[in-house]
């Protein structure tokens, strides 16, 4: 029986894990924008590949149903970003088409296709929405912590405009908030033995 105590709790831990690291990174870097009825809003929904015959990813799913449920009336821009794999279909298209779906009004979706990196999600989207008084990034919440970020090493004047997205909810694709909390190590580590090379 002893082993099964051990397996539990094992598993416990490999549950609560990244729950816990998820709901920590949700509210985490943001900066001071003024959020007041008159300011105006974009988000950028960051990138990540189509599966390989150039359907939606579960990942890039779960980040345009946080774009969705982040929209607000002062929201005037969404911009999906994120370039073509070898499907020829664009990250960024590929989700922007699913957004559509969801209720983000194809108006305010302006696709970025020429990313190949959460570093370039970003520095080649900032034109696009600079012009705004708050900025949401959305991801999962780890990917996007790591984001905001790197957005504040870019560019402090517009990561100071940074706002939470909803992002994060209690046990929301707990299957993938394993994946994505070793995979956001993972890319930790790399950045920390070569910092020249942001992913």
């Amino acid at each position: 029986m002893a082993w099964k105590r051990a397996a539990a709790r094992i598993a416990a831990v490999i549950f609560a894990l990244p729950e816990a690291a998820h709901r920590f990174a949700s509210a985490q870097a943001y900066g001071s924008p003024a959020e007041g009825p008159a300011a105006t809003e974009a988000i950028i929904v960051l990138g990540c590949p189509t599966h390989p015959d150039g359907s939606l990813h579960p990942l890039q799913r779960w980040r345009v149903d946080i774009a969705a449920r982040t929209m607000n009336p002062r929201v005037r821009v969404v911009v999906f970003t994120g370039t073509t794999a070898k499907t020829g279909v664009s990250e960024a298209s590929a989700m922007a088409a699913y957004a559509r779906t969801q209720g983000i009004p194809d108006n305010l979706c302006v696709l970025e296709e020429e990313a190949l990196s959460t570093w370039q999600n970003l520095e080649y989207s900032a034109p696009l929405v600079e012009e705004h008084d708050v900025l949401r990034l959305v991801s999962d919440p780890m990917h996007a912590w790591r984001a905001r970020q790197f957005l504040a090493r870019q560019n402090p004047q517009l990561a100071a405009k940074l706002a939470p997205a909803v992002d994060y909810r209690p046990l929301e694709r707990w299957r993938w908030k394993l994946g994505t909390m070793i995979y956001e190590c993972v890319a930790r580590y790399r950045e920390w033995r070569n910092p020249r090379l942001p992913t």
